[in-house]
C-alpha cells in the first residue's frame, strides 16, 4: 500500500504544483494592471510576493492532500483553499494592521480595527485624488487585499472546484480600474495573464476535485473533446480580454461614463484632471456645483488650477507634484518678473464639490489667504495643500491685474525662461509641418505678440473650424497635425495646438487648466461647476510674465482677453484666414458645433485614447501560439478517472489482436471467466494465477468505475502494469500453443 500511495503522490504532484504556478502568475501579472491608477512603490514587491507566498501554501497542501488515494470529497478539495486564507488574513493584518508600517507577527483584534480603519481612509484617498494615486499605506493594502482575495477565489476555482475556466473571472476584475478609467492596459499584463491562464487549463487537475460522475461512452467522449473545450474556453477568454482592453473606443459614451461613475463618483467630490489626451472624446461632465466665490469689482476672468508643458505628441503629461514655499497672506504671489502692487481686486471663494490639492487662483498677480498647510510654487504658479479641498474650505484672494495691451506686448523685450521644457516639442512624423503651418499662418507678422494674436484668430476662424466634443480616429502620430487637417475638437484640442505652433515658433508657451469663469448670480455672487471647466495656452513675455490667449471658439469660451482683441490682420494687415489653405482631405463630415458642454471634464477619470491596432496584432498572434501550445498539451495523454475506460478498451484491443474475444454484452466481471473458457478451447489451459488475478482486479477496476459513487482511485501506473501483465502472459500461452503444435 505504501509503494501504491507513493506511486499515487508522484503521478499528482507535478500537476498540482504547475497549475498553481499558473494561477500564481496569472494573478501577478494582473496585480500589475493596477500600476494605472497606483503610483509606483513597494506594494507591487509586497503583493507578489505574498502570492506567491500563499500558492506555496495552498499548493503544498492540495500535494499532501493527493498523497494517499482516496474518496474526492468536495471538503478534500477546499482545505487548502481555506488554509491559504488563513495564512493570508494573518499576513495582511500583520503587514497592514500593526501599529507601524513594520510588520507584526503578533496580531490581536486591534490589528482588524486598524486594517479596517485603513481600509475606509483608502476610500476617502481614491475619491479625492487624481489617479494614478500616490502608493499610501491604505491605498497598498487595498492593492495587495484585493490581489489576494482575487487569486485565493481562483485557486478554489481551478483547484478545488474543478473549474479553471472561471478562474478568470476574479483575476480579470483587477484590469477594470485601469480599462475603465483610461482606456488602457500594459500588453506584459495581458500577454502574461491569459498565457498563464491558458497553463492553469492544460494543467487541469479533475482527478482531484469533487467527481462529476461520466461514464462509459459519454466519459471517452469528453476525454476525445478535452483539448477543443479547452482551446474555445481559451479563445473566449482572450477575445473578451481583447474587447475590453482594445476595442473599447467603440463604447458609447453613456456606457463608458457610467463605468467611470462606478469608480470616481462614489462620493461627494470631483477634481481636474492632470493629465490631458488629445485623441479622447468628450464625456459627461459633472454639473455639480464646485465651487462659488464673491466679488465686487470687474469679472476675475478665469479661474487656473494647474499648468503643464510635457507633451510627447499626444498626452499632457505632469508628473509629481513639487515642494513650495510657505507663504503669508500678504505676500504677492507671482513668478519674477512681479509688477508693482495697485489696488487689489477682492475675492471670497467657498469650496463646494471640488476636491483638489491646488487652489483656483486668478491668472493675475495676487495675495492668498487660506488656513492650513498650503505652499506655493513659483515655477508653475500654483498653491499647493498637503491635503485636498473640502466641502467649505474658505479662503480670500487680493488679485492685481497687470496693465496688458497691444501696443505693451508688441515692445516687450528680454530674457526668456531658462527652463527649455517651454520650447520642447514632440519628435513626431509631422512636427515639421505643425511648424510649417504656424510660420504661413503668422506670416508678416514681425513679433511675437502679432504671431500670438495670428495663432488665435486662424484657430477661433468658425469658417475654419469646428467645436466639438468628438474627436476623430487618429490618422497620424502627431495630435496636433491631425486637428490642423480634421478642424474639429474641443478646448483641449485648440489650445494643445496654439500652445504647440507657439513653441515652434521660439516662443515660450505652456498649457493652464482650470475654469471659465461660471454664473454671475447677481449680487456679485459667482458659481462654478464641472461644465466651467477649460483648458488655454499661456504664452511668455518679457517684462509681463505669462499671458492667457483664448483659441477655443467663442460659442464655448466666450470673449477673447481685451489684450488680444486688436483686429486680426495686425499692423502689418498680412493675417488672413482665408488664405490658409482648407482642404481636409480624407477628414469624414461632422455635425454642426455642440455648445453646452464643458471642453474639459472634472471628474477623475480620463477618457479613451484611439484604439492600437499595432499592439493588437502581436497581442493576437501570441493568443493564437498560446492556443496552439494548450491544444497541443491537453492531446496528451491525462492523468484522470478516464484512464480506468481506456486502459480497459486498450486491453480488449489487444486480446481481440491475439483472437481471445468476449461478447459486447458481457459485464466486466463476466469477463475473466469468458477469457478463461477461450483460452482452455484454444490452448488447453487457462491462465497462470498471477495473470488471473490482474484480469480479475482489473475488471473490477472497471465495474466500481462504472457503478461505485465513490470508487478508490487506481493510479495510471498500477493500471499499465495490469494491462501488461494479462497481454504478456496471454501471448506467451498462445505462443506455446503453437510451438507445440505438429507442423
Amino acid at each position: 500500500m505504501r509503494t501504491e500511495s507513493k506511486q499515487y503522490f508522484y503521478d499528482r504532484w507535478p500537476t498540482i504544483l504547475g497549475s498553481s504556478l499558473c494561477l500564481a502568475g496569472a494573478a501577478i501579472a494582473s496585480l500589475h494592471a493596477l500600476t494605472i491608477v497606483i503610483g509606483p512603490g513597494s506594494w507591487t514587491a509586497t503583493g507578489t510576493w505574498m502570492i506567491l507566498l500563499l500558492a506555496t501554501v495552498t499548493g503544498g497542501a492540495r500535494v499532501l492532500a493527493s498523497s494517499t488515494p482516496g474518496e474526492a470529497k468536495l471538503w478534500r478539495s477546499l482545505w487548502p483553499s481555506c488554509l491559504g486564507t488563513i495564512v493570508a488574513a494573518w499576513v495582511l493584518l500583520g503587514n497592514y494592521g500593526g501599529r507601524s508600517t513594520s510588520f507584526s507577527v503578533a496580531i490581536d483584534w486591534s490589528s482588524v480595527n486598524r486594517f479596517q480603519d485603513r481600509i475606509e481612509s483608502a476610500r476617502g484617498l481614491i475619491q479625492d485624488g487624481v489617479a494614478p494615486v500616490d502608493p499610501a499605506i491604505p491605498i497598498a493594502a487595498v492593492a495587495v487585499g484585493s490581489t489576494t482575495l482575487a487569486f485565493l477565489l481562483a485557486d478554489a476555482l481551478a483547484g478545488g472546484l474543478r473549474a479553471p475556466a472561471l478562474a478568470g473571472i476574479p483575476l480579470l476584475a483587477l484590469w477594470f480600474p485601469g480599462l475603465i478609467l483610461f482606456r488602457q492596459l500594459p500588453p506584459l499584463v495581458f500577454i502574461g495573464t491569459v498565457g498563464c491562464l491558458l497553463g492553469a487549463l492544460a494543467f487541469d487537475h479533475s482527478h482531484l476535485g469533487p467527481r462529476n460522475r461520466l461514464r462509459g461512452r459519454v466519459a471517452r467522449r469528453m476525454a476525445g473533446v478535452r483539448g477543443v473545450a479547452v482551446a474555445a474556453t481559451a479563445t473566449g477568454v482572450a477575445v473578451a480580454a481583447l474587447i475590453v482592453g482594445s476595442a473599447s473606443a467603440g463604447v458609447p459614451a453613456v456606457l463608458g461614463t457610467a463605468w467611470v461613475r462606478i469608480f470616481t463618483s462614489p462620493g461627494d467630490g470631483v477634481a481636474l484632471s492632470a493629465d490631458l489626451d488629445m485623441r479622447r472624446d468628450l464625456s459627461e461632465r459633472q454639473s455639480m456645483v464646485l465651487l462659488t466665490y464673491r466679488t465686487m469689482g470687474p469679472d476675475v476672468g478665469p479661474l487656473r488650477v494647474l499648468t503643464l508643458t510635457g507633451f510627447d505628441g499626444t498626452n499632457w503629461r505632469r508628473g509629481a507634484d513639487r515642494t513650495g514655499t510657505d507663504f503669508d497672506g500678504d505676500e504677492l504671489l507671482w513668478p519674477d518678473p512681479r509688477p508693482a502692487k495697485g489696488e487689489g481686486l477682492q475675492v471670497d471663494f467657498t469650496v463646494e464639490a471640488l476636491r483638489d490639492r491646488k487652489l483656483p487662483l486668478p491668472t493675475e498677480p495676487r495675495s492668498v489667504d487660506v488656513s492650513g498647510d498650503w505652499s506655493y510654487d513659483a515655477v508653475r504658479d500654483e498653491v499647493i495643500g498637503s491635503e485636498s479641498t473640502r466641502a467649505g474650505t474658505e479662503f480670500s484672494v487680493l488679485a492685481y491685474p497687470r496693465t496688458l495691451t497691444a501696443s505693451g506686448l508688441r515692445k516687450a523685450a528680454g530674457p526668456d525662461p531658462l527652463d527649455p521644457a517651454y520650447l520642447q516639442l514632440a519628435r513626431t512624423d509631422h512636427a515639421s509641418d505643425v511648424r510649417a503651418r504656424a510660420v504661413e499662418i503668422v506670416d508678416g507678422a514681425t513679433n511675437r505678440y502679432d504671431q500670438a494674436v495670428a495663432l488665435q484668430g486662424y484657430l477661433r476662424n468658425a469658417a475654419v473650424f469646428t467645436y466639438s466634443t468628438t474627436v476623430p480616429p487618429a490618422k497620424t502620430d502627431d495630435a496636433v497635425w491631425d486637428f490642423l487637417q480634421q478642424r474639429t475638437g474641443y478646448c483641449v484640442q485648440f489650445a494643445t495646438s496654439m500652445t504647440i505652433m507657439a513653441r515652434s515658433l521660439g516662443i515660450p508657451a505652456r498649457l493652464a487648466v482650470g475654469f471659465l469663469p461660471g454664473t454671475d448670480n447677481g449680487d456679485g455672487l459667482f458659481t462654478v461647476t464641472g461644465r466651467d471647466s477649460h483648458a488655454w495656452p499661456e504664452l511668455y513675455f518679457p517684462d509681463y510674465g505669462w499671458v492667457r490667449f483664448e483659441p477655443t471658439p467663442a460659442q464655448q469660451s466666450g470673449s477673447v482677453p481685451s489684450w488680444a482683441t486688436p483686429l486680426l490682420s495686425g499692423p502689418t494687415g498680412a493675417f488672413d484666414p482665408s488664405q490658409i489653405p482648407q482642404g481636409r482631405g480624407d477628414q469624414e463630415s461632422f455635425d454642426s458645433p455642440v455648445t453646452g458642454a464643458s471642453p474639459v471634464e472634472a471628474p477623475v477619470a480620463q477618457d479613451r485614447p484611439a484604439t492600437s491596432w499595432w499592439l493588437i496584432a502581436p497581442l493576437a498572434a501570441a493568443v493564437v501560439a498560446l492556443l496552439g501550445f494548450t491544444v497541443w498539451l491537453s492531446r496528451r495523454r491525462p492523468v484522470t478517472p478516464d484512464g480506468v475506460e481506456e486502459t480497459w478498451q486498450r486491453l480488449q484491443i489487444g486480446l481481440t489482436a491475439l483472437g481471445v474475444t468476449w461478447p459486447k454484452s458481457a459485464t466486466p466481471r463476466q469477463v475473466p471467466a469468458l477469457v478463461d473458457r477461450t483460452l482452455l478451447t484454444r490452448t488447453g489451459g487457462e491462465l497462470p494465477e498471477p495473470a488471473h488475478s490482474a484480469m480479475r482486479e482489473l475488471a473490477h477496476a472497471v465495474e466500481a468505475e462504472r457503478y461505485q459513487r465513490f470508487p478508490e482511485p487506481v493510479t495510471q501506473t498500477q493500471l499499465d502494469r495490469l494491462s501488461a501483465k494479462i497481454l504478456g502472459e496471454t501471448g506467451q500461452l498462445l505462443a506455446n500453443r503453437r510451438e507445440r503444435t505438429p507442423s
